[in-house]
């Protein structure tokens, strides 16, 4: 601390000798320890640095630190005696701050910022495994830099320059609870995780984005986060039976749906697992969408470039595309070419072509001719009449339109339209087996002019969501999906079962229909 004022400061206590004795007028011993008490407090509040003061016949030297800290002080009779309890009481301070300092240091350093996903989800309780994992972590970068491949930093940095990546996810199976009436969400859930392009992106966010709480992509977030609850690990199920890890509740997933009010329903309320499937993935690509939007006016307010939508009163507005491409886009995504063919004009017949996007393709099978995916597939794309069309005279004309693939997605979900309406039954199922192949190969009649190498794409059944029950307001679902190494796993809420291969998932059966199928393109391709 520093010294006091020479004006008033007196020399070093050791150097310090009594003072004479002045008189003094005699006090009960009471009021000289009241006043004694008042004075050490009053200077003990205002005093900055240690002083040497004389109360009575006494010597006394006090500083902030017994008020502050409410030691107990003392009044001796002999200065020196005084002196040497305070250097000691010096002493001993400056060893505490020293200790506490060194035991400051020899605490472990606070957690720092995860830098991603993968960071908050890493384990340190275990200082073993938070060198082993930083060690493997540090390997990866080092292999990865070597072979060049693309780090990112950003959300925005994904999803402008991710690419597909086509292997089969190594993920532990685990059931999911069915907390009432849930099962629509518990197979698609699954059958997601079991999507290799799918998963693979989940975990390049994962690894690579900072993460955010509270941000604008709450329903990617908890994706993550669902896929956070598996081990990845390809040893066989057979051999996992006893080590699976016990069914949860995806109950991150469904409040984020909420959230985002994009699937409203009431717990213990069957759903259409279709429809929750095209909430959840479209929920996730406009999550994607909104985050490019950002970046792009963003570098437009930056830049002053872009293409600018002149509106009405020449008023200015960026456009925007409800079909923004986005990774769901990049694995989903594909388009189909609707052409119209009117009658013949001087001998040539006028075509008008449109194009439509779609993330999986709707196919009727309730006509009686329709008993293979393939038959379903030739009736999308068959040409059909317009009725009431007329040309351009307004006479009547015989037109036509076909629906053709213009382009096909790495992952062609196939969504079997079980459920009619009928004018005097009302919605009914569809119950007849509709047998779909292992290998899906693409027939010109389905696909558009100019399609190029898309004729020769070929797609391996990855997955299947089943229908139990002959209502369309209820019943179950179940799925069956491949892991990697070719493992073909049936979930059925907890419940899980290894099948004897891919034909336990193609047969038919008989308290369940195929309702929705996912191919991926063969690995070749």
């Amino acid at each position: 601390m520093g010294g006091v004022p020479p004006a008033t400061a007196l020399p070093p206590v050791s150097q310090h000798q009594p003072a004479k004795k002045q008189p003094a007028k005699k006090q009960p011993l009471a009021d000289k320890s009241e006043t004694i008490d008042k004075a050490v407090t009053h200077l003990a509040e205002t005093m900055q640095a240690p002083r040497s003061v004389r109360i009575g016949e006494l010597d006394i030297i006090i500083d902030n630190s017994c008020a502050m800290h409410q030691i107990p002080y003392s009044v001796p009779r002999n200065p020196a005696f005084w002196a040497a309890q305070y250097k000691e009481y010096r002493r001993r301070k400056a060893k505490g701050s020293k200790s506490a300092e060194a035991e400051k240091l020899a605490e472990p350093a606070k957690p720092a910022k995860p830098a991603n996903w993968a960071a908050l989800f890493q384990d340190h309780n275990s200082q073993n495994s938070s060198t082993k994992v930083s060690v493997v972590g540090k390997q990866a970068a080092q292999v990865e830099e070597k072979a060049g491949v693309r780090k990112f930093t950003t959300l925005e940095d994904v999803l402008e320059n991710w690419s597909v990546k086509l292997s089969m996810p190594k993920v532990q199976p685990r059931g999911l609870v069915n907390t009432g009436n849930m099962c629509f969400m518990n197979v698609v859930l699954q059958a997601l995780l079991y999507c290799g392009p799918f998963y693979n992106l989940l975990q390049c966010i994962k690894d690579n984005v900072v993460f955010s709480f509270g941000t604008s992509t709450p329903l990617l977030e908890s994706l993550i986060m669902f896929m956070h609850e598996f081990k990845q690990d390809k040893t066989g199920l057979a051999d996992l039976e006893t080590e699976l890890e016990e069914p949860f509740v995806p109950e991150n997933v469904y409040d984020a749906l909420q959230q985002k009010n994009v699937f409203q329903t009431l717990r213990g309320q069957q759903e259409d697992a279709q429809e929750f499937m095209s909430h959840l993935v479209d929920g996730i690509h406009e999550e994607m969408a909104t985050v490019l939007q950002a970046r792009q006016a963003q570098a437009e307010r930056a830049g002053g470039s872009g293409w600018v939508e002149v509106g009405a009163k020449h008023r200015g507005g960026h456009m925007r595309s409800s079909h923004e491409a986005t990774p769901i886009t990049q694995i989903f995504g594909g388009t189909l070419q609707s052409v119209l063919t009117e009658p013949a004009v001087a001998g040539r017949a006028v075509q008008r072509a449109s194009r439509e996007p779609f993330r999986w393709l709707a196919l009727d099978v309730s006509a009686a001719e329709v008993e293979r995916l393939e038959d379903a597939l030739d009736a999308l794309a068959a040409p059909e009449t317009i009725e009431g069309f007329v040309d351009a005279k307004g006479a009547p004309a015989a037109a036509t339109k076909q629906t053709v693939l213009e382009h096909v997605p790495p992952v062609l979900v196939l969504h079997l339209k079980r459920f009619v309406f009928c004018a005097d039954e009302g919605v009914k199922k569809v119950h007849k087996f509709i047998e779909y192949p292992e290998t899906l190969a693409l027939a010109p009649q389905w696909l558009a002019r100019g399609a190029g190498r898309q004729r020769s794409r070929q797609y391996r059944l990855s997955g299947v969501i089943y229908h139990h029950g002959s209502d369309a307001s209820g019943g179950h679902y179940t799925c069956d999906v491949v892991r990697a190494g070719d493992e073909w796993v049936r979930f059925d809420d907890v419940d899980i079962s290894g099948l004897a291969g891919v034909d336990a998932a193609l047969e038919e059966k008989k308290d369940r229909t195929a309702y929705i199928l996912f191919y991926t393109i063969k690995e070749a391709e």
